[in-house]
């Protein structure tokens, strides 16, 4: 009995200081990108904090905003990168109705944030899923990504884990300054005149 509530507790320790460590390098990490899969795989690290947390406070409430917070997570995620390649599907038809000299154009695939400048004149429909999507993982209310991130720091609060709703609600703030700028690039109107290879 001793030794399970032992065992329990270091587990708990162990998702704890995982949650901190996932929440943090994600979101620091994260502010240097300029690839924007790369930036989406630092922003998951640091849902992966979210994640941990709900997993360690393990109370009725948590294990319910855990399965929440995958779903969503997941949901939206995956719609994210289904858009980007959309995204650069169809910067390559533009590129390839443009230019018919090579027959073979290489797969085009949006490597870099600094690409997605502009496509909100071009594809404003994906433009706006695609927004839609950051905004969520921001938790931005009305959105699915604001009310699982809700549930989690709820009841976070409720079993009494102050310094850890703190450290994950400023750590939703500063990632939601990456996901902004995509969307400030996605929505910017792009100077052909100064455009570089």
């Amino acid at each position: 009995s001793v030794g399970q509530f032992i065992q329990g507790d270091l587990f708990k320790n162990l998702f704890l200081f995982t949650s901190l460590l996932s929440l943090i390098i994600g979101t620091i990490v994260g502010l240097a990108q300029s690839k924007i899969k790369r930036l989406l795989a630092y922003s998951t690290i640091s849902h992966i904090g979210f994640i941990l947390l709900a997993l360690a406070i393990n109370s009725e409430q948590s294990i319910e905003s855990f399965i929440f917070y995958i779903l969503q997570y997941s949901i939206t995620n995956l719609n994210a990168f289904l858009i980007i390649l959309a995204l650069g599907y169809c910067m390559k038809n533009s590129m390839t109705m443009r230019t018919n000299i090579e027959k073979n154009i290489e797969e085009k695939d949006i490597r870099f944030i600094s690409e997605m400048k502009g496509l909100f004149l071009s594809n404003p429909l994906l433009s706006l899923g695609f927004t839609l999507c950051l905004l969520s993982m921001a938790g931005t209310p009305p959105l699915l990504g604001f009310f699982s991130k809700q549930m989690v720091l709820y009841s976070a609060i409720q079993s009494g884990y102050y310094f850890m709703s703190v450290v994950a609600i400023l750590v939703s703030v500063i990632s939601a300054s990456y996901y902004l700028k995509i969307i400030k690039t996605l929505f910017s109107i792009e100077d052909h005149s100064n455009m570089k290879d």
